[in-house]
Parts: structure tokens; sequence; C-alpha cells
């Protein structure tokens, strides 16, 4: 009697191949050797012309960034990221992850949670853009740690800037300094810690390890078709572990490319500037798109069309 299979056994066999991997750093290393000259993002310059930004540049970029945060005794240590969706929070992520614990903190945050968070997480480095770390600053008393570092991910000017860091990071890298290729990320361990309220009550840390991640990117990839050829258009918050993980890790995972929007308001310009072909979106979203989709049809119509027929 042939034996019944399971219907679970049955669907995976129906799954998409996946090369198995259980942290960041062993994923960032595949994804640059295997799609080294790929786009991984798009992305405007100074000038606000699209350029691309190869797979093995971002992974050169994520080394060098922690080859710095390594230099400066951040190894295994709590570090912060917030702003806006952007290349250089993506690098930020991946580095402090890597190096150490990434807390990621929303943007929108009153500046009294943001610092309780990072007395909380007992953050010592906090890379965002200089919007929310002037914000910060302007209530430094409040953060206990008094030696905490202060990246802008928006200004270059800065001793301590992400740019600064990337660069003197590279040039350390290119001196010798190996240190980070020879971390051992343990993926069961505390990596991520993100703070969330769930549906009510005050904010409570949650305990992400990468292998948590890293289990959710294979799953999805394994049942949704991602191609290369994709173009990720990232809008929703990515201090959000729904868009960090789809929206920022899957498509690094697997080969596509990223373009980020520079705000709600910008969402129509910029579909027509990058031709993205996934956008992951809440029900809001999609409501919101929709009216103005009617309001601007309304406008161009001609009168008798604006009126429905009886």
């Amino acid at each position: 009697m042939k034996k019944n299979i399971p219907i679970a056994e049955q669907l995976k066999k129906k799954y998409h191949k996946t090369e198995e991997v259980t942290n960041f750093k062993d994923m960032l290393y595949r994804s640059g050797d295997i799609y080294r000259s790929r786009t991984a993002f798009k992305k405007k310059d100074e000038k606000g012309n699209i350029v691309r930004v190869s797979y093995e540049q971002f992974k050169n970029d994520v080394v060098y960034l922690g080859t710095s945060l390594l230099e400066k005794g951040f190894l295994n240590k709590r570090i912060a990221v917030i702003g806006k969706n952007s290349y250089q929070w993506c690098v930020s992520y991946l580095a402090a992850s890597i190096v150490g614990v990434v807390v990621p903190i929303d943007k929108e945050l009153h500046t009294d949670d943001v610092i309780n968070f990072m007395n909380v997480s007992q953050t010592i480095c906090i890379l965002g853009d200089s919007k929310n770390l002037d914000a910060i600053l302007e209530k430094i008393e409040k953060v206990e740690n008094p030696d905490t570092i202060f990246s802008s991910l928006d200004v270059s000017s800065s001793s301590t800037s992400f740019f600064h860091l990337v660069s003197e990071g590279k040039a350390s890298y290119e001196a010798g300094n190996t240190d980070f290729d020879r971390i051992t990320v343990d993926p069961d361990e505390l990596r991520i810690l993100l703070f969330t309220s769930g549906t009510t009550g005050n904010a409570k840390g949650v305990c992400l390890s990468q292998r948590n991640i890293c289990s959710n990117i294979l799953s999805t990839y394994g049942i949704v078709k991602v191609k290369r050829s994709d173009l990720f258009f990232s809008v929703l918050p990515l201090h959000h572990t729904y868009e960090c993980t789809l929206g920022f890790l899957l498509p690094i995972y697997s080969g596509a490319s990223i373009a980020h929007c520079e705000g709600l308001r910008y969402i129509t310009k910029n579909l027509n500037e990058f031709h993205p072909s996934v956008i992951l979106c809440v029900p809001l979203l999609l409501e919101n798109m929709h009216k103005n989709i009617i309001k601007n049809m309304n406008q161009s119509l001609p009168e008798k069309f604006k009126t429905p027929k009886r």
C-alpha cells in the first residue's frame, strides 16, 4: 500500500528552490559574489539623476562601515538606526546587525520616546537623519550614555557622519584591516532589537535573531517567485519588520533591485521615474492612491463624462 504523503510535504515539492542562509553576513557575501555587477539599488544623486548601485558596491559599503564601527569598539554593542527609507539606512542596518545588535527606531516617534528606547536598549551609537539627531541633541541631558556617537546619514561634513565612517573604513580595509570579514555571526543570538506596542499599551522590546528573519526570507522566496529583473519600490517604513524583511532583505537575497520612495507626496512621481514591478502595500496606502487617481481623472475629464448615466 502506497504511503500517504502529508499535504505539507506535497506543497514543499512545488516550492522554488532556495539556497540556505541563516545570517545576514552570509547572505550579504553570497549576494555580493553571485550578483556582483547587477543593480542592487537605484537612487538619485545630488542633481536628481537616477544612478545605480551594484551588489558589489553595496557589499563593500557595508564592510567599510562595519570596519569603522569595529574600530570604534562597537563589537557586540547596541547600535540604533533611525531615518527615512534610504540607501544609507540599509547599509547601516546590515553593518550594525553584523557588528552588534541593531535597534531600528521609528523616525516619527516623539523625541522623548526615541531617547527612552536608546536608554532601554543601552545604545552607544545612533545612525540617523540629521533632523532626528538634532532633535535628540536638543535633549541630550536625557540620554543616559554621555559617550553616545551620533552619525548623520544625510550630512557629510561631520567627522562622525555615515559618509566619513564609510570612507574611513574603506581606507582601513584596503590597508589590511579585515576584522569584519572574520566576524562569526551566531544565527540564534539576539541581533535585532525593535520596539513595538502591538495594538495597545506601552512599547515593548522584541528580541529577534538573524535566523528568525532569514527563515522568513527563504519561506517567502520558496512560495513567491522573485525575479532578478524585479524592481522593488520601498514605500512602507523600513524600521517595520514587514518592509525590512520583504522590501529590503528579500530582494537582496534574490538578486532584485530596490528604489526608495522620497515621501508619500512623491509616490506618483517616483513610480513614473523608477517603473517598479513590486510594491509592498497596506490598505490605507492603496485607498489614498485610488483617491488621487480618481481626483486627477476628474480634473482632466470633460464635464459630460463626470456625471454618471442613469
